[in-house]
């Protein structure tokens, strides 16, 4: 078995013309399967992109907290 991989380490040092575009498509193909690779390897599943933090957003009806006053100028202005 070594030898067929001695042999094989050995036939590779022949020099191969390889266009660029081949060049960086191999270089890309092999980038992105290291990336997914690595996630199924990883060892965290469980990733939630955003923050689920509930920001209570309701469109233009959202009520403003107790603390802020609204002048009465800022009403009419957006009454207009």
């Amino acid at each position: 078995m070594t030898e067929k991989i001695v042999k094989c380490w050995k036939d590779m040092d022949r020099r191969i013309i390889v266009n660029q575009r081949e060049l960086v498509l191999g270089v890309a193909a092999c980038a992105l399967a290291g990336v997914v690779v690595g996630l199924f390897l990883s060892p965290r599943k469980n990733v939630t992109i955003g923050s689920h933090n509930a920001s209570n957003n309701q469109g233009n009806n959202a009520t403003l907290p107790a603390d802020i006053q609204v002048n009465a100028e800022d009403e009419e202005e957006v009454e207009e």
